[in-house]
């Protein structure tokens, strides 16, 4: 069995180096290229770790690799959380999480190789809160986001590929505070192997398909209300279901609080799966977010102009056009037009003032 493990496992660990590779030579240029190949390389730390007894430079090589061995949840995180948001950077808080991580389990992982035993409980119940933590927001992210996208065969691939990580690292939790000391590790050795091969040849078999880098190292969506030229001629039935779906420009049912994709398929009577196809093919979105912004923060910029609502809180133009909150609101909006909501009126207003003397 342990042969086995050996040829599993160092598989995985170029499998994972290549994927790195690949990531970081073509892709270094985006936030998701640098997080997928940080997240690849600190799960191969973590298969040489778990496994490998060496020196390096005279340094135990697992003591070397501590810091990307005990954050490779985190580092999976973060990729993760990449591929739910184009423009995904990391803030603070994310930083915070890593630190957190990588410190309770560099922790957990001294004191038990030392018998440092007084410290051992501490540091293995902060592990426990911050991957608990981790596995829930992906959860959180996976069911929040599950129909925002519109390209499809990226839904399935961020909803299988997340999912295995959830299940990857609930098991790895489990395993090592649980089940390492009732005499099955090498069992469970083979199976953390065969789990890390998975989720290394899982996306370099779909980037290695047509297209297939845009699942994990796209660009920003295109923000465009008319039809690409690129795809298949629009059918009798297409020029039907897009007339219905752009008559819905400026019209309350787009500024409705809350709108999903299901909401307005059943609106318009076009079953949704015709419908994400639609707004991604022949309209040019990629994410519905997108596809909403783009009409409710055109709407906003007429009102924003209108020298008799000057005085309208912005909060309350967010709220008129669907925003639950300013937050949203002003993300939007200055993605697509470089200001600020108040920026934005205020040079509005001062060039009526200039046009009207």
């Amino acid at each position: 069995m342990e042969t086995l493990d050996d040829i599993v496992r160092y598989g995985a660990v170029g499998l994972l180096v290549w994927l790195a590779v690949l990531a970081l030579r073509d892709f270094r240029d985006r936030v998701a290229g640098r997080l997928g190949a940080l997240s690849a390389i600190s799960s191969a730390a973590y298969l040489v770790s778990t496994k490998v007894k060496a020196q390096l430079f005279g340094a135990e090589i697992d003591l070397i690799l501590l810091p990307l061995h005990v954050g490779s949840i985190g580092f999976a995180w973060l990729f993760c959380l990449s591929q739910f948001d184009d423009r995904f950077e990391v803030k603070g808080w994310h930083a915070a999480v890593i630190v957190i991580k990588i410190l309770s389990g560099a922790g957990s992982y001294l004191t038990f190789k030392y018998g440092w035993g007084g410290l051992f409980v501490p540091f293995v119940t902060l592990t426990i809160i911050t991957v608990s933590a981790i596995v829930l927001h992906l959860v959180y992210e996976v069911w929040q986001g599950r129909n925002e996208d519109l390209v499809e065969d990226r839904r399935q691939f961020r909803t299988t590929f997340v999912g295995a990580v959830v299940v990857i690292s609930l098991g790895v939790m489990i395993a090592e505070l649980f089940l390492v000391g009732r005499g099955i590790k090498e069992e469970l050795l083979l199976t953390q192997s065969i789990a890390f091969l998975c989720i290394a040849v899982y996306p370099l078999w779909r980037l290695s398909s047509p297209g297939g880098e845009d699942l994990f190292f796209r660009t920003a969506n295109p923000v465009s209300s008319a039809p690409t030229d690129e795809h298949c001629a629009l059918t009798p039935a297409d020029q039907h279901d897009l007339g219905a779906i752009t008559s819905l420009a400026g019209t309350p049912q787009m500024l409705e609080a809350g709108l999903t994709i299901s909401k307005l398929s059943d609106d318009l009577g076009i079953p949704e799966h015709r419908l994400r196809h639609l707004i991604n093919q022949h309209l040019g979105y990629r994410n519905f977010s997108d596809f909403l912004n783009h009409h409710r923060i055109e709407r906003a910029k007429e009102q924003l102009s209108d020298q008799s609502k000057r005085n309208t809180p912005v909060l309350t133009v967010a709220m008129e056009l669907g925003y639950g909150s300013l937050g949203p609101f002003n993300r939007a909006f200055k993605e697509r037009t470089g200001l600020t909501p108040t920026e934005f009126r205020s040079q509005s207003l001062e060039a009526s003032m200039a046009a009207a003397k």
